[in-house]
C-alpha cells in the first residue's frame, strides 16, 4: 500500500510484531545519540617525551656557548622559538646554578604530567580517561589546567628570585598532555547509537493496523511495512507433534552419521576401534561437544565463538591418530551446526582453527607439547577470523570481539585436553603419541634396568627398533609402535638374564646342567615375565601384544634337537612358545627384525650378500611355518622390508678397515 491510499478492508495484525523505524530515522537519531558523547581523553606519553626533550634542548644552547655570550645564546633561543629574558639567561651561565634548576624541572615536570595537564577551554566539570583499555571519571580537581600546572611548579620552587625564571622555562615546556581518545571515543559513540532502538513500539496479534475505507497514514505505513520485513522470518511456534517429527528427524541423521562414521573408522582404522572403551572415547567426544554447544548457546546465551570446539576434535587426535581427529573435525562441525540451529559460519571457523591444532599434533616430538598446539590454534584463528571478517565487511569493533571469543575458545579446548589426554589415555591403556614418545625416554626405569642388569638384551633391542622402525616407517605401519615393542619385547629377560647368550657368553654352561625340557621352559618363560612386567608397569595394550606374539608358535630348536639326541621323553609342546601368531603388521616386523638380527649376529662373514640371505632366509621360513598366517603383511609389504632393513644391517655389522698403530 501507498501512503494517502484507501484501505479496502480492514487488516489486523497476524501475530506479535515491532515496529520499526524508518532508515533515515533511525540514523537521526543514532547521529544526535553520537553528537551527545562525551570525548574520552588519554594521557600522551609523547607530550611528556617532547616536554623533556624541549627542556633538554633549551639548556643545550647555554652548553654549546660555553656560558660566555648572552646575547649570542639569547639569539639562538629566540631562533628556535624560546623566550627567557635576559635576566635569567645570564642567571643559566652559571654551570651550578643551571644544572640546580635543571634537575628540580626534570623532576617536578614528571610529576605533573603523570597527573595530567587538560586544556584551559575544556568545557565539562568531569573528565573521562581510558587507561589500559579501561573508561575512568575523573574530577577536574584531580587534574591540572595548562596554567595550574604552571602555577603548580613555580610554587614548589622555595627561592623567590628564581620563581620568574621557573614561570618562563614552564610557559617553555609544559603543555596539555590529555589529549583526545579518538578510537575509543568511537567506539563509545558506536555503543551509543547500538543503544538507539531500532523500533518505535509493538503491536499486538490481532490489534487493528488500519480500518476499512481509511487513508493510509505515515504510522500505518510503517507498521504495515514492518509486517512485511518480521513476516518474511517469522516462523510460527510449532506444535507438539511439529516437535517430535522434528526430534525424530534429528535422531535419524545422528544415527546416520554415526554408523557412516563408524564403518569408515573400522573399514580404515580397524586396529584402533577392536575394544568398546575406544568406541566410548568417540561417542562421549560427541557428546561433549553437542554439551557444551547447547550450554553456552542455549543457557548461557553468549557467542558461539566461545564453544571449545577444538577440545573434543584434539583429543580424538591425540589419543588415536590425526588422521581419525581430520574426519572426526568434519563430524563435530556438523553435529555442533545443527545444534545451532544450521548455523555454520562460527563452527566452520572453529573447524577450520581445529586444523592448526592437528597440524600441531603431527609433528609433535615430546610429550605433552602443548604450547606448539595453542600457538597453532591462535595463529588458525587469527588467520581464518580476518579472511570471514574481510569478506563480510566488518567493523573493527566487531573483528576485535570475535578475536576475543576465539582466544577464549583456544584457552579453553587447550586447558581442558590438558587435564583430561592423561586420564584417558591411562584409563584406555592406549598407545598414543606421547605415551610412546614417554617409553622411548632412556630415563625409563624399564630402560636403565635392561642396560644394567642385560646389557647384551639392550643392546640387541636397539638394533631390532632400528630395523623395526625403518620398516614400519616403508609400509605405512606404526612406525612409533614398532620401535617401542622393539625396546620392551624382550624385557621378560631381565628375570634371568645370565640364562642368555647375549648377557653372558657362558650361559651354555649353565644350561648344560638342565635338561632340555627346563632349558626350553627357561627361554620360553621369557614371555610370560615380559608379560607380566609390562602389567605391572601399565605398557599400553599394543605394546603388550607385541610382547606376547614376537615368537609366535616358533619352535625352540636349538634345545628340541637336544632333547632328541638325549631320547628324553616329552611333549612337543613343550618346545613351541604359547603364541599367539603375530596379528598386526607392527607385530610382525618385531618377529622378523628380531630373529634376523639374532641370526646376523652370530654370523662369520658379514657380506652384503650374505646377510641378505639372512633376510630372504628368514621371511621365507616364517612363511612355511604358518608363522605369518595371521599377519596383515602382504608379500610386497615384505620385499619392502628386506630392502629397508639390509642397508641398517650392513651399517652395524659390516667389517671395519684395520688402521695402522703408527
Amino acid at each position: 500500500m501507498k501512503l494517502g491510499e484507501i484501505t479496502e478492508k480492514d487488516i489486523n495484525a497476524p501475530f506479535d510484531f515491532y515496529v520499526y523505524k524508518t532508515k533515515e530515522t533511525l540514523e537521526a537519531e543514532q547521529t544526535a545519540a553520537a553528537a551527545k558523547v562525551q570525548p574520552i581523553y588519554k594521557v600522551s606519553e609523547n607530550l611528556k617525551f617532547n616536554a623533556q626533550k624541549n627542556l633538554d634542548f633549551v639548556f643545550q644552547h647555554f652548553i654549546l656557548n660555553d656560558g660566555s655570550d648572552i646575547q649570542k645564546t639569547n639569539r639562538k633561543l629566540r631562533q628556535n622559538g624560546y623566550e627567557l629574558s635576559i635576566e635569567n639567561i645570564k642567571f643559566l651561565m652559571n654551570d651550578s646554578r643551571r644544572i640546580r634548576i635543571y634537575n628540580f624541572l626534570s623532576e617536578n615536570i614528571t610529576k605533573i604530567f603523570t597527573i595530567g595537564i587538560y586544556s584551559d577551554s575544556y568545557r565539562y566539570q568531569e573528565i573521562k580517561i581510558s587507561k589500559s583499555n579501561r573508561i575512568v571519571n575523573y574530577g577536574l580537581n584531580r587534574l591540572y589546567s595548562l596554567e595550574e600546572a604552571k602555577n603548580k611548579l613555580v610554587s614548589w620552587h622555595t627561592t623567590q628570585d628564581e620563581k620568574l625564571l621557573i614561570h618562563e622555562l614552564a610557559d617553555i615546556i609544559l603543555i596539555e598532555n590529555i589529549i583526545i581518545d579518538q578510537d575509543m571515543t568511537e567506539v563509545e559513540k558506536g555503543k551509543a547509537k547500538e543503544k538507539v532502538l531500532l523500533t518505535l513500539g509493538k503491536v499486538q496479534k490481532n490489534e487493528r493496523i488500519i480500518g476499512k475505507n481509511q487513508k493510509v497514514t505515515s504510522i500505518e505505513l510503517l507498521k504495515l511495512q514492518s509486517l512485511l520485513k518480521t513476516q518474511k522470518g517469522h516462523h510460527p511456534i510449532k506444535n507438539n507433534f511439529q516437535l517430535i517429527l522434528s526430534s525424530l528427524g534429528i535422531l535419524l541423521l545422528s544415527i546416520l552419521i554415526l554408523i557412516l562414521f563408524d564403518y569408515i573408522l573400522v573399514l580404515f582404522f580397524p586396529s584402533n576401534f577392536s575394544s568398546i572403551p575406544r568406541t566410548i572415547i568417540i561417542l562421549g567426544s560427541i557428546i561433549i561437544s553437542i554439551i557444551l554447544t547447547i550450554f553456552i548457546n542455549n543457557l548461557l546465551v553468549i557467542p558461539s565463538l566461545i564453544i571449545p570446539f577444538s577440545l573434543s576434535v584434539l583429543l580424538i587426535a591425540l589419543v588415536f591418530n590425526p588422521h581419525i581427529g581430520i574426519l572426526f573435525n568434519f563430524i563435530t562441525l556438523i553435529f555442533v551446526s545443527l545444534f545451532l540451529n544450521w548455523s555454520f559460519t562460527n563452527p566452520m571457523i572453529l573447524s577450520l582453527t581445529t586444523l592448526g591444532g592437528i597440524i600441531a599434533i603431527k609433528h609433535m616430538k615430546k610429550k605433552q607439547e602443548f604450547y606448539p598446539i595453542t600457538i597453532y590454534l591462535l595463529i588458525s584463528f587469527f588467520v581464518v577470523n580476518t579472511a570471514v571478517s574481510l569478506i563480510k565487511f566488518e567493523s573493527l569493533t566487531i573483528y576485535f570481539w570475535h578475536l576475543l571469543w576465539g582466544v577464549i575458545s583456544c584457552v579453553i579446548s587447550v586447558v581442558g585436553l590438558i587435564l583430561l589426554t592423561p586420564f584417558v589415555e591411562r584409563k584406555l591403556n592406549l598407545a598414543t603419541k606421547q605415551i610412546l614418545l614417554e617409553l622411548l625416554d632412556f630415563d625409563n626405569e624399564l630402560l636403565k634396568k635392561m642396560a644394567t642388569v642385560a646389557p647384551g638384551t639392550y643392546h640387541h633391542s636397539i638394533i631390532v627398533g632400528n630395523l623395526a622402525e625403518s620398516a614400519a616407517e616403508a609400509i605405512g605401519a606404526n612406525h612409533l609402535l614398532a620401535r617401542v615393542g622393539s625396546y620392551y619385547h624382550d624385557i621378560g629377560k631381565l628375570e634371568n638374564p645370565q640364562f642368555f647368550i647375549e648377557n653372558n657368553p657362558e650361559s651354555s654352561d649353565l644350561h648344560d646342567k638342565m635338561m632340555a625340557t627346563e632349558n626350553a621352559f627357561l627361554i620360553k618363560n621369557h614371555i610370560n615375565d615380559g608379560l607380566a612386567l609390562a602389567r605391572k608397569h601399565n605398557l599400553p595394550k599394543s605394546v603388550i601384544e607385541i610382547i606376547q606374539q614376537h615368537h609366535g608358535v616358533g619352535q625352540i630348536k636349538y634345545f628340541y634337537n637336544k632333547a632328541v639326541e638325549t631320547n628324553l621323553d616329552f611333549d612337543e609342546e613343550q618346545f613351541h612358545y604359547s603364541g599367539p601368531k603375530p596379528l598386526t603388521k607392527e607385530a610382525s616386523i618385531v618377529m622378523i627384525a628380531d630373529i634376523v638380527e639374532s641370526t646376523t649376529k652370530s654370523l662369520d662373514d658379514f657380506s652384503d650378500k650374505r646377510i641378505k640371505k639372512v633376510l630372504d632366509d628368514t621371511i621365507h621360513n616364517l612363511i612355511n611355518e604358518g608363522q605369518l598366517d595371521e599377519s596383515p603383511l602382504t608379500l610386497k609389504e615384505l620385499e619392502k622390508i628386506k630392502t629397508y632393513m639390509l642397508p641398517i644391517l650392513m651399517g652395524v655389522y659390516r667389517k671395519r678397515l684395520e688402521y695402522p698403530e703408527n
